[in-house]
């Protein structure tokens, strides 16, 4: 769908007015006035709702009831900003409705709310909004990386949206901090009793795989660190240290033998007199 223009005008000011609205979307007793050319151009679900012959198109309000009012709430900063908040405002309730004030819990980890409105994206097809939501859950998790959080997460993505961009990018994350997430309890719950005991086998790998690369790659720097010394040492060296070798200038060769750790180690030959140094 198409995106609207915004050079010089401050659609917030209408968003927060409700001036020239013609759409109500209704969630659980609070409102939101919008504007059809606001979000029906950007949402072929609103588009079609107003434009048939239901109670929608002949109200001009459209009722939500499958979000909560906050995520609806970050849809219509959206359709309206090009972005979204985390803090809730303060929208009108509707009087012919009874339910309470809607509570936020504060507990509930910022990617899970990225979730809710990748699914509300994804519900209504706002597909710009979709792929911010992704990409805050990513960038989430790249600042802060926790695995408790990512599984809650990462079930409320499988059980809330269906983008398949969403699940790929989780299953993205979930590879690349599969040695993390073996250990937690919730595995099991998330992708079922096999497919976690498959993913401690390849995890506990993985960590095998990575200590073996460490442990060569520290044995190379110490096998670079001696010839480095033995570099140094020709470098030095004018004359054989040995006083009866009639050489007049110092020439070697370098032998390598093994150590008992099976690394190889060098030494400098006196290339006349065979003399050790």
């Amino acid at each position: 769908m198409a995106t609207v223009p915004t050079a010089g005008v401050d659609f917030r000011d209408l968003l927060r007015s409700g001036q020239f609205s013609d759409l109500t979307v209704v969630c659980r007793g609070i409102e939101f006035k919008l504007h059809k050319v606001i979000a029906c151009l950007q949402s072929p679900v609103f588009l079609a709702a107003v434009n048939s012959d239901f109670q929608e198109g002949r109200t001009g309000v459209i009722k939500i009831d499958q979000f909560d009012p906050e995520t609806v709430r970050r849809l219509v900063e959206f359709l309206y900003t090009g972005d979204y908040d985390r803090q809730p405002q303060e929208p009108q309730p509707v009087q012919e409705e009874t339910h309470g004030a809607v509570t936020i819990d504060p507990d509930t980890p910022d990617t899970v709310l990225h979730v809710r409105v990748n699914a509300i994206a994804d519900y209504y097809g706002v597909k710009a909004l979709g792929h911010l939501a992704t990409q805050k859950v990513k960038q989430a998790f790249q600042d802060k990386w926790d695995p408790k959080t990512f599984m809650i997460t990462a079930k409320e993505a499988l059980g809330a949206s269906g983008d398949k961009t969403l699940h790929d990018s989780m299953a993205r994350i979930a590879a690349e901090n599969m040695t993390d997430l073996v250990g937690c309890p919730e595995l099991t719950d998330l992708v079922g009793d096999f497919a976690a005991e498959i993913m401690r086998h390849q995890g506990k790998k993985h960590a095998d795989l990575t200590a073996m690369c460490l442990h060569a790659e520290l044995g190379t720097a110490r096998v670079v660190a001696r010839f480095g010394k033995i570099i140094e040492e020709i470098n030095q060296r004018e004359f054989c240290r040995n006083a009866a070798c009639a050489e007049a200038s110092f020439g070697c060769n370098i032998e390598q033998v093994n150590s008992p750790a099976g690394e190889p180690t060098y030494i400098l030959r006196c290339s006349y007199c065979r003399c050790r140094h």
